[in-house]
């Protein structure tokens, strides 16, 4: 049998940015993925994001938060769900094991998460997936939102999440057996989140190796389109719109940052 399914427009978030925010567009082919970076305090930060769902979505929205045990320790996920309910916009809330190891669909695929959406969309409510973490967490939950047809927001609070997973489109599970990651991402598919909503202050949680690792994925990402301009690499990523000034910006950085060499 072969099931098939006219998909839905792709809605994206475009907001108005206040003088705190710091639009960072990123485009993949022709669709450009909202970005923004909050700059401000991490309270009123919060309270943006919700503003901007409640008024994009309005009172049918349903909230799934969803969140890894770091960011759940630290209150992150439940701070964001909190302030949707005060805006009349009652959700739930999944808390999910953390690392890469966990990046399965029995980690994720919960009966109590997959009851809530769809008595959500039973009840008529728009639901929408909210990624609260890390890369892993943005790409399973990312996969979550495309099987149960929910919009996503993703809400990095790691570099590597705002730097890699949100940008490369694609959210999958891994072949994990035993705690042993036997192929990675090797259940998928491409998911556009209609915004990506970064607030600056949950950076200063990060430990060391979170900092150094995103920094190495950075620096092979740059490496990569570096050669954008030339004849091979508008081949290679042709698809990948500025390619050139993401590379000479990142060059800039490495020339000017001291002790960069040390990480």
């Amino acid at each position: 049998h072969v099931y098939e399914r006219k998909l839905a427009a792709w809605r994206p978030l475009k907001p108005v940015p206040l003088p705190e925010e710091k639009p960072a567009p990123f485009k993949i082919g022709a669709m450009e993925l909202p970005m923004v970076t909050y700059e401000g305090r991490y309270e009123a930060g919060v309270q943006r994001l919700a503003q901007l769902l409640q008024g994009h979505y309005g009172e049918g929205l349903f909230p799934v938060v969803a969140v890894g045990e770091t960011g759940d320790a630290l209150g992150y996920g439940r701070d964001i769900l909190t302030a949707l309910e005060q805006a009349g916009c009652d959700g739930f809330y999944f808390a999910h094991a953390s690392g890469e190891s966990f990046k399965r669909p029995d980690a994720y695929g919960k009966h109590e998460l997959l009851a809530a959406l769809a008595s959500a969309k039973s009840a008529g409510r728009r639901a929408v997936v909210l990624a609260v973490g890390g890369g892993v967490n943005g790409n399973a939950m990312g996969m979550i939102a495309a099987l149960t047809g929910a919009d996503f927001i993703e809400v990095p609070t790691t570099l590597m999440h705002y730097n890699d997973a949100t940008t490369s489109a694609k959210k999958a599970f891994s072949l994990v057996v035993n705690g042993e990651i036997l192929s990675k991402n090797i259940l998928g598919t491409f998911y556009l989140p209609q915004l990506v909503f970064c607030i600056s202050e949950v950076f200063l949680t990060l430990s060391p190796c979170s900092v150094h690792a995103a920094v190495g994925e950075a620096a092979k990402t740059m490496s990569m389109l570096g050669k954008a301009d030339s004849a091979v690499g508008q081949q290679d990523f042709h698809n990948i719109l500025g390619a050139s000034e993401f590379a000479s910006d990142f060059t800039r950085i490495i020339r000017n940052t001291a002790g960069f060499e040390q990480l």
